[in-house]
């Protein structure tokens, strides 16, 4: 497809020697003057323009940037007789491609022609490329998008909801059980909303020790502290014009909890040694599947930041009261872990379906994924998903013996093996302190990180 070039200049001899130069490779059109350009663009849009920098109506810097506020894709190249270091820079700035500077052959300025059509040539090329680029970003957008499946009545008010708030740009706190989604639902609040070309950071609070989540969070300056070797952002910064998501938000510490006040009442943060007030513009959502409401009282959790971070709350439902979604998602699951297993299975059984709608499903829709990911692997090819091949996690309760209110004992039945033993005594620990995850993991002896990852591993509540 021939590329069109818009040739802008006041000097009629000078116009008809660019036009007769690159009308043998393009289609050309010709304006006398800058507001001839402007008005033509309304109606028509060239691959490139070529201009002139002193004209009689408005000078090129001008037109460059009007045309960059309208059409900030099409490149610009500048020509001038009054070509300097400062007009280069200026034209630059703008938003130009690139600078050239006529020369004078015979009395009649001229430009040079061959450094022109290389110039025009790569414009074009560059255009291309960010054009196919974009395309890509968008598709791979789509690819990406957050969907949230079911057709259940929670889940449509679920949805509705989201959809509302997604056109906000408040606060907001998602609550529910471990495993419904929460981390989902505030992925699809970000894709929806204004802000889903800028970033989306997650970050969960009981993955790491308060110091080292307060440098994640604020960043620190060079020598804030002895690993501090360079000067670090932190991701409230990296997240600017988008969206940070802070799961289970309950385990802050009370310093990160001020510090994240502060930032919410003043749109601003200072890393970790340094005196700069640095602004930021970062939508923030957090989750918990604590009590937050107890823990304010309990004086474990600031009120004030309470009050700040539950602008918005939704609640995601259990697994449980969604019905027959359970079967939509294990299906969803289903075609997605055979993708990725590059296999091809033949659905679900009634009685493998039956299965999946009377259990518990106490880890939600983690756990159902987690189902469905192993009876695919053990589902042989082209073959139905069967009901013995849905292998349901063992529930380590805590033991009947041990006396609820009495925080000195802990006992177990013979017979048990060690990794049985050890997982019941967590599961002991988290049922009496699960709250206070920083008591709890002092108790084990453990990092918060690593109790998070024991706690995910064998879905303990």
């Amino acid at each position: 497809m021939e590329r069109t070039i818009f040739i802008v200049d006041d000097e009629p001899t000078f116009r008809a020697l660019v036009d007769a130069t690159l009308s043998r490779d393009y289609h050309t059109k010709l304006f006398a003057e800058a507001n001839s350009l402007l008005k033509c663009l309304e109606r028509e849009e060239p691959d490139l323009i070529l201009t002139d920098y002193s004209m009689p109506d408005m000078d090129g810097i001008e037109l460059i940037e009007r045309v960059k506020a309208k059409r900030p894709h099409i490149p610009i190249i500048m020509l001038t007789n009054y070509g300097s270091v400062d007009a280069a820079v200026r034209a630059l700035k703008a938003g130009a491609f690139h600078f050239l500077e006529k020369t004078t052959a015979g009395g009649v300025s001229s430009a040079n022609f061959t450094i022109l059509k290389e110039l025009i040539a790569r414009a074009l090329e560059t255009s291309t490329y960010k054009h196919e680029a974009e395309s890509l970003r968008e598709e791979l957008k789509k690819l990406k998008s957050i969907e949230i499946i079911g057709e259940s009545a929670p889940i449509k008010a679920v949805k509705q909801t989201l959809l509302r708030l997604a056109t906000l740009d408040s606060t907001v706190l998602l609550i529910g059980e471990t495993g419904t989604g929460k981390n989902l639902a505030a992925e699809f609040i970000h894709q929806s909303s204004r802000r889903s070309s800028g970033k989306f950071i997650e970050i969960n609070c009981a993955a790491l020790p308060e110091t080292l989540l307060e440098a994640e969070l604020f960043g620190y300056e060079k020598g804030a502290f002895t690993d501090a070797k360079t000067s670090r952002k932190g991701l409230f910064e990296l997240a600017h014009n988008g969206t940070i998501f802070l799961d289970e938000i309950d385990a802050a510490s009370p310093s990160v909890q001020a510090k994240l006040l502060s930032v919410l009442e003043t749109k601003r943060i200072r890393r970790i040694g340094g005196n700069d007030v640095i602004p930021i513009d970062a939508r923030l959502i957090c989750a918990t599947n604590a009590n937050l409401p107890k823990k304010v009282a309990e004086k474990e959790f600031r009120e004030d930041l309470f009050y700040r971070i539950a602008v918005m709350t939704v609640e995601m439902p259990p697994l449980r009261s969604l019905g027959n979604d359970v079967i939509l998602l294990a299906e969803h699951f289903a075609e997605r872990f055979a993708r990725e297993m590059d296999k091809v299975v033949g659905g679900l059984t009634h009685e493998a379906k039956e299965k999946l709608l009377s259990h518990s499903w106490r880890g939600n829709v983690r756990e159902l994924r987690n189902v469905i990911e192993r009876a695919i692997a053990f589902t042989p090819e082209t073959e139905p998903i069967i009901a013995e091949n849905l292998v349901f996690p063992t529930r380590h309760a805590a033991p009947s013996h041990a006396p609820a209110d009495d925080s000195t004992h802990f006992t177990i039945p013979i017979g048990k093996t060690l990794e049985e033993i050890k997982i019941a005594y967590v599961q002991e620990i988290l049922r009496r302190h699960g709250d206070n995850f920083t008591k709890a993991s002092s108790i084990l002896g453990i990092s918060q990180k690593s109790l998070w990852e024991l706690r995910k591993k064998y879905e303990l509540t």
